[in-house]
């Protein structure tokens, strides 16, 4: 099976590589990534104006969406600018092409004139890959190994310019990434804007909290104080979001988590993000803090751990440290132990499937 494919020099002659997609669409000798990035190609050079996209699925149930191409371009173009690549820069796509974030990398290649060298996705994605890149975009998970294989600082640093997204990045993660010498973006973005809008820098000089927006992008709350996107260039009238926001100026917003996530526990809205920022360094899996109903709180706190040796969170010294940092209303009340959690199709964690089966699950008390 092929498992990466430098696709830079086929695209020059743009009839010889549409025919070069189409006819390798049924190769066996290509795997399902492989051949979802060659329809795309396909349906990008087709006689209609437009593509379908899907959301993700993270914030509910993923649906298609038929987006404009000429959108997708000016997004590129945006890009393009605000990271001031040049023609004949090397691009690596390491992502999915069945969702928006793979789709544009392939875009922005092409409107920009760009190297592209694909591989298929997976956990580590400079595992098998050598060489220099100008820029390449990933998911936290996939950066997060990377630093933690065989030379992985060596190699993330082989990119100038690396864009994360499609996730929340955690603060040893963020951590790690001050010390990298290439330029590391956390981009916020979704399908309905065709990728990312604002950008936050996360070291060097440029560091900042706070996500500052593309040109020709507007913000505002609405009365939620979710974040609502006026950006012409790249979506169909404003886009309202779930995201809970500060502004801080008119270019700049702090994301403080979503309101779909907001649990009431008697009577006290609580943002779920915010807890796990304070106790993330005390829990090396992965983790987030959810509920489940009760008959006093109406719902109770609960912290869920993917995990397969949960007696390590049995300790009295475990439950001490989450008392000292949390005040006792955050508290969780309850621990859940999954071995897996289950994930949408980009490899975001799939919280309200795994709140629903909470809620039917006896929970492991945490007193």
């Amino acid at each position: 099976m092929i498992e990466t494919l430098n696709i830079a020099d086929l695209w020059r002659d743009k009839s010889a590589f549409i025919d070069y997609c189409r006819n390798k669409l049924h190769d066996p000798h290509y795997s399902n990534w492989a051949r979802s990035l060659l329809a795309f190609v396909a349906e990008w050079f087709d006689e209609n104006d437009f593509v379908i996209l899907h959301t993700s699925g993270s914030t509910g149930t993923p649906k298609p969406l038929k987006v404009k191409k000429q959108l997708m371009i000016n997004s590129a173009r945006m890009t393009l600018d605000y990271l001031k690549l040049q023609e004949g820069d090397r691009a690596l796509l390491c992502l999915p092409v069945d969702y928006i974030a793979g789709k544009m990398m392939i875009v922005r290649s092409l409107v920009g004139n760009l190297n592209l060298v694909a591989t298929k996705p997976r956990g580590n994605p400079l595992e098998n890959i050598d060489g220099k890149f100008d820029m390449a975009a990933m998911i936290p998970l996939q950066v997060y190994n990377i630093l933690n294989s065989s030379n992985g600082r060596t190699k993330i640093e082989r990119i100038k310019k690396l864009l994360i997204g499609g996730g929340a990045i955690p603060t040893p993660l963020e951590e790690k990434a001050k010390e990298l010498n290439s330029e590391i973006f956390s981009t916020y973005g979704m399908t309905e804007t065709v990728s990312h809008i604002a950008m936050r820098r996360l070291n060097g000089a440029e560091r900042s909290s706070y996500y500052t927006t593309m040109a020709g992008v507007t913000i505002s709350r609405d009365e939620n104080d979710c974040l609502v996107i006026n950006a012409p260039a790249v979506a169909n009238g404003t886009v309202e979001t779930g995201d809970v926001v500060r502004i801080v100026d008119k270019d700049k917003f702090e994301i403080l988590g979503r309101l779909d996530n907001v649990i009431n526990s008697g009577g006290i809205k609580h943002n779920p993000e915010i807890i796990e920022k304070k106790i993330e360094d005390l829990i090396p899996d992965r983790f987030f803090i959810s509920s489940v109903p009760d008959i006093c709180l109406g719902n109770k706190i609960v912290l869920v751990i993917e995990t397969s040796a949960s007696q390590k969170y049995a300790s009295s010294d475990f439950k001490n440290s989450l008392i000292g940092r949390l005040p006792e209303f955050e508290r969780p009340k309850d621990f859940l132990f999954l071995e897996s959690f289950p994930e949408t199709g980009n490899s975001k964690i799939n919280r309200k499937k795994i709140t629903m089966e909470a809620a039917g699950r006896l929970p492991t008390p945490l007193s």
